[in-house]
């Protein structure tokens, strides 16, 4: 376990508090000082630069107020106080300000900036996003039906979909709950009877059938062999001609076995409705298949007409007559259908909504029994008597016009369900205090760590008041951290993190990186949330996401990353060699490639990533007139050569020579994620350019060396990595406020440092460990107050 010393707690909670003694302070004391604490630093060192008329960099001084107030002065000054403490200003050309001076004038800044952000940072009334909406809606009703596609997008903003101020709601969001909640409850309340438990059989015989004679498939011992990989999404190997009859769980059962193959073969199930107009398609699982026959199964619950097919991995994509040949394939025997398959009837669904109302001749008595139990957990909160009294007040409406009292109560649902009291983590209740009640923090609490509503458990807590004692918080985080509920988390915290969900933005150049195919991006997706959720459980240091010596993988990763002795398709964890480039997150298939475009790499998108991820820095935007940077295809001009030009300009080199380095050391990787020395490059043969056929060759060496900022040089990634890794503490704070910033769902600002750098050395002092920094985060009193 990972729960917090009481001295842990106790320095982060002194550390807030002083900053809090400080704003108060500075609000009292008189301005008369700026001029002299102040206005004189800006005339001995900076107005030369940024007057009302040079304005260098964009900056003009003589703007700023020493009132602190709004947001344009907040950033102005805070970007002030960053590039004094920083060194960037003055520049180094210029005559230095002592260290006494420095001080006394961010000293006499501070407290006051402090206190005009906070001004800002509460957290907005937060909307449920997509994804959050629907995990509720299934925790709440006990349903497995797909909502979020339903809803718009969701904005992101500093790198987060969950940001308060980034989830307005529209005309049409609101149109999109009212249908979304209508699916939802449909999906809840069952009136039909039990649909009765079917099992039939389907072959793909039928579909292959025509192009047996030609021996593009084999038909043998009742199997149908296809011997070819397949980029689409359309497989003649499937349960097509035995359709899903209605929505529900089923079961599919079937036989399968590689053939002329020493080495077992990789095949994936697909699903999809087929429907000619919105057809969707999305991955179930992929599998082995072994050298000899061997039965799968599994179940999941799909809609009408929906059917399963079969992909393999790994094989060419074209073979003239393979059955004809000795050629590998895979052979898939009938698959056998049973369901729809029910533990209970009515669902539990049904039941959980409605207990025991018999819907023929229930009336405002159970009407009153089910708001009374439903309205509490929607609104994840006591409901009020007021709001009891106006749902039950629309159920009475519509069953005086003689409606159905099923069809009445769920007018009083679904607008319980469009209500901002579901909609929104609502913690306006209690506008007399800055702390959160009780129940506030447990929906904090449960959307930070599980995406969804509070279980029954932290419903308790909440009620009994434990969960607003120490100990009683540490518990029930503990509790929650080894809920399988917590990988949403992982999913949703590590997939913005580090951008994976921006995996399917680019598609590899298939003529340069023919190797790439879904099941590796599957396998690279699954190891960075896997290695991640690892440093979780075992509160391993947060300092292996900078270099570690293992990772999680399987087979198809192994061959990626040039590892022996890995495989299957299991991901499980593997020790790497002393002089792997591989461990950590830089070095992470997954991470090089949404870094990549999917021909090119450039060391200025990926050092920006690293920067903003892994160092905690945010690069300004370039100026304007300044022109991007673009790879030469032909490889006369490196990259790097023109890089070197970019930074002669000066207001380039204010950035890029923080930019530059950590993009260089991931030069040693193509945009797969492949380890690399020489670059590639397509050549079109002249003879046959009318069909764009040519040959892979390697270019020009890969240089991935560098100097930082600081003035260490590294040859390549491995020295790079233990450059950071001495530098530790710098990634410790920048996750810090990465998880900080998705816990409170709002921007971190100045008034926040105290928080981040607290929780931050708390974390340190107890070894790094990624639980605990969960937990001081949890702790802080940011994460408790509104």
């Amino acid at each position: 376990m990972a729960c917090l010393s009481s001295c842990a707690r106790d320095e982060v909670e002194e550390a807030e508090t002083n900053a809090s003694i400080s704003e108060k302070v500075a609000r009292n004391e008189s301005a008369a000082h700026y001029a002299e604490k102040v206005e004189l630093f800006f005339e001995r060192h900076c107005y030369d630069c940024h007057d009302d008329e040079t304005k260098k960099g964009g900056l003009d001084l003589l703007a700023v107020t020493p009132d602190f107030n709004g947001s344009e002065q907040v950033l102005r000054w805070t970007d002030i106080v960053d590039r004094i403490e920083s060194g960037e200003m003055p520049p180094k050309k210029k005559t230095r300000p002592s260290t006494g001076e420095i001080t006394e004038m961010v000293g006499w800044v501070r407290p006051r900036l402090t206190a005009g952000d906070r001004e800002l940072r509460e957290v907005a009334q937060r909307r449920l996003n997509r994804i959050e909406y629907e995990n509720t809606m299934h925790d709440l009703l006990g349903i497995d039906v797909a909502l979020k596609q339903l809803l718009p997008e969701d904005q992101e903003l500093h790198g987060f979909d969950n940001n308060g101020f980034a989830l307005a709601v529209s005309a049409e969001h609101m149109m999109r709950y009212l249908a979304a909640a209508r699916k939802a409850i449909d999906a809840a309340i069952v009136r039909r009877p039990r649909p009765e438990v079917k099992t039939w059989t389907v072959s793909s015989h039928r579909e292959v059938e025509r192009y047996l004679e030609s021996g593009q498939y084999a038909y043998e011992n009742e199997r149908v062999i296809a011997y070819m990989s397949n980029k689409s999404q359309y497989s003649k190997i499937s349960t097509r001609d035995g359709r899903l009859p209605e929505r529900g769980r089923y079961r599919f059962s079937w036989e399968a076995v590689t053939v002329k193959s020493d080495k077992p073969l990789v095949f994936s199930v697909n699903t999809s409705d087929f429907n000619r107009m919105s057809a969707t398609f999305s991955t179930l699982d992929f599998y082995e298949a072994p050298l000899k026959p061997k039965r799968f199964e599994f179940e999941a619950v799909l809609g009408k007409k929906y059917a399963i097919q079969f992909f393999i991995h790994g094989l060419p994509t074209w073979i003239t007559g393979p059955a004809k040949g000795n050629y590998p394939g895979v052979a898939f025997g009938p698959v056998t259908i049973t369901g729809p398959l029910n533990d209970a009837w009515p669902p539990a669904s049904h039941t959980k909504l409605l207990g025991e109302a018999d819907l023929e001749t229930a009336g405002m008595r159970e009407a009153e029994e089910i708001l009374s139990r439903f309205l509490p957990r929607a609104f994840r909160r006591p409901a009020h008597a007021d709001e009891l009294k106006r749902y039950l007040g629309m159920v009475e409406d519509h069953l005086e016009k003689d409606r159905a009292f099923e069809d009445s109560l769920r007018v009083a649902l679904v607008a319980a369900l469009c209500s901002p009291n579901f909609l929104y983590m609502d913690e306006t209740l209690h506008p007399e205090s800055r702390d959160l009640h009780a129940h506030e923090l447990a929906t904090r609490l449960s959307y930070f760590l599980w995406s969804s509503m509070p279980d029954e458990e932290l419903f308790k807590s909440a009620e009994d008041g434990s969960l607003l004692k120490p100990d009683g918080l540490n518990c029930q985080v503990e509790r929650m951290l080894d809920d399988p509920r917590s990988e949403q988390f992982t999913h949703n915290f590590v997939g913005q993190w580090l951008r994976l969900r921006e995996i399917n933005e680019t598609t590899p150049d298939r003529k340069l990186y023919a190797e790439y195919d879904e099941l590796l991006q599957n396998s690279l997706l699954r190891e960075s949330e896997a290695f991640f959720q690892h440093l979780l459980d075992e509160n391993l240091s947060v300092a292996n996401c900078l270099d570690s010596d293992f990772t999680i993988m399987n087979e198809r990763i192994a061959r990626h990353y040039d590892v022996d002795d890995v495989k299957g398709l299991a991901m499980r964890k593997v020790s790497l060699k002393p002089d792997s480039v591989r461990g950590g997150v830089l070095t992470q298939g997954a991470v090089l490639k949404v870094t990549a475009n999917g021909t090119n790499t450039s060391p200025v998108l990926r050092g920006v990533w690293a920067l903003e991820n892994v160092l905690g820095k945010t690069p300004r935007p370039p100026p304007p007139e300044i022109e991007g940077i673009e790879p030469d295809i032909r490889s006369a001009v490196t990259i790097r050569e023109q890089l070197d030009k970019h930074r002669d300009v000066a207001s380039c080199n204010a950035c890029h020579r923080f930019i530059d380095p950590p993009g260089f050391a991931l030069e040693s990787f193509d945009p797969v994620g492949k380890y690399r020395k020489k670059y590639l490059r397509f050549v079109v043969n002249p003879e046959h350019a009318d069909k764009g056929w040519g040959k892979v060759h390697e270019g020009a060496d890969v240089d991935a060396s560098g100097q930082l900022e600081t003035g260490e040089r590294f040859s390549g990634i491995r020295e790079f990595k233990a450059l950071l890794l001495a530098d530790k503490d710098r990634f410790a704070k920048c996750l810090t406020e990465k998880i900080l910033t998705y816990a409170l769902g709002r921007e971190l600002g100045f008034s926040d440092r105290p928080t981040v750098d607290a929780v931050a050395a708390a974390t340190i002092e107890e070894g790094y460990g990624l639980r605990t920094l969960v937990h001081q985060v949890i702790a802080s009193r940011a994460f408790k107050e509104k």
